[in-house]
């Protein structure tokens, strides 16, 4: 399955963040003020959050939520 990624807006102190969608999917977002490689960056970050399940532990919240 091919991750979802959505490029937002955001302050440059927000980096991205990850969130599971209504099917429980995982939603990768990049912010789109960053250069491509900070997003390269934060995408691998994100994506081992998703490798390690981190997502599905009750208590996980990296940075507050979406």
């Amino acid at each position: 399955m091919e991750d979802r990624v959505i490029l937002k807006n955001m302050p440059t102190s927000i980096r991205g963040y990850v969130f599971k969608d209504d099917d429980g999917a995982p939603v990768i977002v990049l912010n789109s003020r960053l250069s491509r490689e900070q997003n390269r960056r934060t995408y691998e970050h994100e994506r081992q959050h998703i490798e390690r399940g981190e997502m599905d532990e009750p208590t996980y919240n990296e940075y507050g939520g979406k």
